[in-house]
């Protein structure tokens, strides 16, 4: 294989290199003729230079009439430049014709410039002079036609070594790119080739290693070729061949070592099986090390009562200890997942010792694993105590076997003939004389889908795969029905190890297994609807999930669903009521979803779907419609109609969800954006909305950071009378100065702080910020009547708290109460109007003010207001913006102004921005207003410095500054 892929690459770039040496010979080759142009054009550029010199002497000669004339000088200077010329061109190597004409020209100057020196050198003969210049003028022209012919045959010459050195640098581009085509799809070829020869031997090696993995050793490779993958297929033969004898020879060794071991069990041992068949202490233990169930047996040995030991961590109920023990045999089958046993020598406080043999069984959940351990105990004190326990093991033994609630089971392998007790066969409700010694009466009442596996584990211990025999099966009652039984035997054999008897108990655990099934459906729904819970949601969740990456085409879909304001409806009607609600709504959301979809209730009102086998999304937003559309019909809960919605979050199957909890969460997020649209619909999620909701939660804990790092600062609005102008009081505005993204205003973090609980946190700093400040400018500044501060107050922060917070906040400033002002939104009133009405009138009664905030935004009406013991009204920003000259909203607002009045409470307007709003609202009879008109909201410094310099008298200080 590397000799393919030396060669491959080497015929590349040998064609490469070819391709390449072709362009640079026709590029060399062009270089000599590119300097040559070069070349000529300085020639050409020389004979232009002499050229026009030429005409500039024939020019000035031709403009002088006498030799003693200025224009004299510029001829001399031009022929001496005409020679200059001439000697430059002279100094280029030249063709022989060329180089005759140059000289040619050379001698023509020569005579050029005698002539013209005659000219000048003349004496004053007009005749002479007239001669002297047409001889010099002759010349020029003669020269100068010689020149221009030289330069016209040039320029011809250096026009066809150009066309010439063109069509050899294309002859350099078309090698190149031929070179590089070819290049590329020979590349591609070596690509296809190499890639074959390499997948061909991979794939048939993969395959050998499945076969092998999978049990079926000795499995070959039939590649063969002299690369390295042939040496590879064959070292694998031989590798796979000696892992198949190996194998082979390790089978054999085991059952050789088996029988060997068999050999030096003697009868005690059959005992010992019997003494296991026996009813004995015994007790059932959760992956808690909780205690789930123990006999009375048990709790004597324990010396304790059964209350006393279910429900209590093992060690803790039976060794008064804090944690499991490392050598606990309980923990060790948990850890191993098979049975184990341990003699433990056991004293009591009284001083009396005994000897326990312990045996542990795992019980297995559905997934396969340990769910449960039944810890059987058994007294072994005599045999170890005794010289005489063989005989006192059998006489024990004929006891137990009368009266045995076990059924046993003696079986002769000779003969074939199967010995079953009373109580064997009592237990299938047979009397003595109808079941038959046959094998068959055991077999043919296994269930069918159970026999195969209890003949399989007969079969494994006869063949000495297994120690013992333990089978828990189902076996047909004399009624008809099926029951669980826990058989376990033991073969006994012979010096030569052949089996001639196998002998063991059988018992009745359909009630064990019933609590089993029992159990793991608790574990797995809920206890209230019978619908999956989370544990298995997401247990069918994560098996889409690993479909889909198999399977890409497969589509699936999460929803997320919580109910609308359900906590309102479960507070009002009670618990009761709203556990009937959540069953009623656990059937619709059946009845609205396909047979094969899941739903599951997750706690509380929230609810999972999971839709799988979808044609498209479309199929997933029909679906959610449907379930929204059954959620809005009415609720009949013991004759009272009750609605109800919920907000749902859709989240589609994509290969890039590794864990599906991440699934369930963008349903989640999803369903938090449906809430904040309105409720009562679905939302698709989209990465925007994780972004928004990481945001939050980074917003949430930079919240949490700044109550401790201090962050939170007041700014302070005046609230001027319109009657005096001057400021009554302040309205405590929360900013929150961020170490990063500088001042948030409180619209960006108020909602969040609300939705975790944090605003109650932050209402009382604001409230003993506020107080605080206002206590020391009443001090500082004695208006009278004294400044007022005003705060907003939040749903959430209406507890009976609030009330002894601004007892407490009152008591540190010594403020008189009329002093602190609180806002409060006219919604807070109206949805919990029950509610609030019994703390306001404790806030009124230590004296404090109630305002009510952003009046007109809500649904209430002003004589509904009579009810709250309010004081001021303050009309909403919205409201007051739109009374322009146009007098949009005037009249709502002189109607609110009006009804406040007749309900003996003041009006302040918020957001006053212009002249003509506050002349409006003069004539209307507002008694306060805010806005920007005067001030906008100020940091504590900045509003301290306007009350020292306008002395609360706002409107004369604004006069005077304008």
């Amino acid at each position: 294989m590397k000799r393919k892929i030396v060669i491959s690459l080497f015929a590349l770039f040998l064609f490469f290199t070819l391709g390449a040496i072709i362009a640079s010979i026709y590029i060399k080759d062009n270089n000599a003729k590119l300097e040559r142009i070069i070349k000529l054009h300085e020639v050409e550029q020389l004979r232009r230079t002499l050229l026009i010199n030429l005409q500039t002497v024939q020019s000035d000669l031709y403009t002088v009439k006498t030799p003693f004339e200025t224009n004299l000088n510029a001829i001399v200077k031009n022929a001496a430049n005409l020679e200059d010329a001439a000697s430059k061109c002279s100094s280029c190597h030249h063709p022989p014709n060329l180089d005759k004409k140059i000289l040619n020209v050379q001698s023509l100057i020569k005579d050029y410039e005698n002539a013209l020196s005659y000219y000048i050198t003349v004496s004053a003969n007009p005749v002479r002079m007239a001669e002297l210049k047409s001889n010099a003028a002759k010349t020029g022209e003669k020269l100068i036609t010689l020149t221009k012919n030289m330069s016209h045959n040039a320029s011809q010459s250096i026009e066809q070594l150009t066309t010439y050195a063109s069509i050899k640098i294309n002859h350099a581009k078309t090698a190149l790119v031929i070179t590089l085509v070819v290049t590329f799809v020979l590349g591609i070829i070596v690509a296809i080739i190499l890639t074959k020869s390499v997948t061909k031997p991979v794939k048939e090696l993969v395959n050998a290693t499945r076969m092998i993995s999978s049990g079926k050793f000795g499995t070959t490779i039939s590649f063969k070729d002299k690369t390295e993958f042939g040496e590879l297929a064959s070292h694998f033969n031989k590798m796979s061949t000696a892992i198949k004898e190996g194998y082979e020879k390790i089978q054999q060794e085991t059952k050789e070592r088996w029988q060997a071991e068999e050999a030096v069990i003697k009868s005690g041992k059959f005992l010992h099986t019997i003494f296991d068949s026996i009813r004995d202490p015994f007790c059932i233990i959760d992956n808690n090390y909780k205690i789930v169930r123990v006999n009375e047996a048990y709790a004597e040995l324990k010396k304790k009562e059964i209350n006393e030991l279910v429900g209590k961590k093992c060690y803790e109920a039976t060794r008064g200890k804090s944690r499991i023990c490392d050598e606990c045999i309980v923990k060790a089958t948990f850890l191993s997942a098979d049975p184990a046993e341990r003699a433990n020598l056991i004293t009591y406080d009284d001083g009396t010792r005994i000897w326990l043999e312990i045996h542990t069984y795992p019980i297995f959940d559905e997934e396969g694993n340990v769910s449960h351990i039944i810890e059987y105990i058994r007294d072994i004190t005599d045999r170890k105590l005794s010289d005489e326990a063989m005989r006192e093991s059998e006489e024990r033994y004929m006891l137990a076997a009368r009266g045995a609630n076990d059924g046993l089971w003696d079986w002769n392998m000779k003969s074939n003939d199967i010995y079953y007790s009373s109580r064997w066969k009592s237990m299938l409700g047979f009397k003595e004389g109808e079941i038959k010694n046959n094998p068959a009466e055991w077999l043919d009442r296994i269930h069918p889908d159970d026999r195969m596996h209890v003949e399989t584990e007969i079969a494994a211990h006869i063949n000495g795969h297994t120690p013992n025999l333990q089978s828990e099966h189902r076996i047909m009652h004399k009624n008809g029905t099926y029951r669980w039984v826990l058989v376990r035997g033991l073969a006994v054999r012979d010096a030569i190890l052949n089996i001639y008897r196998m002998a063991g108990s059988i018992t009745d655990i359909t009630e064990r297994k019933m609590t089993e099934e029992q159990l793991i459906f608790d574990a797995l729904h809920d206890a209230l609807t019978g619908l999956p819970n989370r544990v298995l949601f997401m247990d069918r969740l994560t098996h889409a999930v690993d479909r889909e990456k198999r399977k890409s085409n497969e589509l699936f879909a999460v929803i997320f669903l919580d109910m609308d304001r359900f906590k309102v409806l479960n507070d009002s009607l009670g618990h009761t009521a709203g556990d009937k609600l959540l069953v009623a709504i656990s059937q619709r959301l059946k009845e609205g979803l396909r047979p094969g979809d899941t739903i599951a209730r997750l706690g509380g009102d929230e609810f999972a779907i999971l839709l799988e086998d979808l044609k498209d999304v479309k199929e997933a937003i029909q679906i959610s419609e449907r379930v929204l559309e059954k959620l809005r019909l009415t609720f009949d809960l013991d004759g009272q109609e009750i609605f109800a919605t919920a907000s749902l979050g859709i989240a589609l199957s994509s290969k890039e969800y590794e864990n599906p909890e991440y699934l369930l969460r963008d349903a989640d997020i999803a369903m938090y954006q449906a809430k904040a649209n309105g409720c009562n619909r679905y939302e698709v999620f989209d990465n925007s909305m994780y972004d928004n909701a990481v945001a939050r939660l980074q917003l949430e804990t930079d919240l949490r950071q700044a109550m401790n790092q201090e962050e939170f600062r007041l700014h302070y609005q005046p609230i001027i009378s319109m009657k005096t102008g001057k400021i009554t009081g302040v309205e405590g505005l929360i900013r929150w100065q961020h170490p990063l993204k500088g001042l948030i205003n409180p619209d960006e973090f108020i909602p969040t702080a609300e939705e975790t609980g944090l605003i109650v946190t932050i209402g009382e700093w604001v409230i003993s910020e506020a107080a605080h400040q206002l206590s020391r400018w009443q001090k500082i500044f004695p208006f009278d009547p004294p400044l007022t501060v005003s705060v907003n107050i939040s749903s959430k922060q209406l507890l009976p708290t609030l009330v002894k917070h601004i007892k407490d906040v009152l008591g540190k400033t010594g403020l008189d109460p009329g002093s602190l002002i609180l806002e409060i939104t006219e919604s807070i009133l109206m949805e919990s109007a029950e509610m609030v009405a019994p703390l306001l009138l404790q806030l009124k009664g230590l004296g404090v003010k109630l305002y009510i905030d952003d009046f007109g935004t809500g649904y209430s009406s002003l004589s509904y207001l009579h009810g709250f013991p309010v004081d001021v009204l303050k009309i909403d920003r919205s409201f007051i913006a739109r009374i322009g000259s146009n007098g949009d909203n005037l009249e709502i607002v002189k109607a609110i102004v009006t009804l406040a009045h007749s309900l003996d409470m003041k009006v302040i307007a918020e957001g006053v921005e212009t002249e003509e709003q506050l002349e409006k609202l003069k004539k209307l009879g507002c008694e306060y207003i805010q806005g920007f008109f005067y001030s906008k909201p100020l940091e504590m410094k900045m509003f301290e410095d306007l009350l020292k310099q306008s002395g609360g008298d706002l409107l004369d200080y604004l006069k005077n500054k304008k």
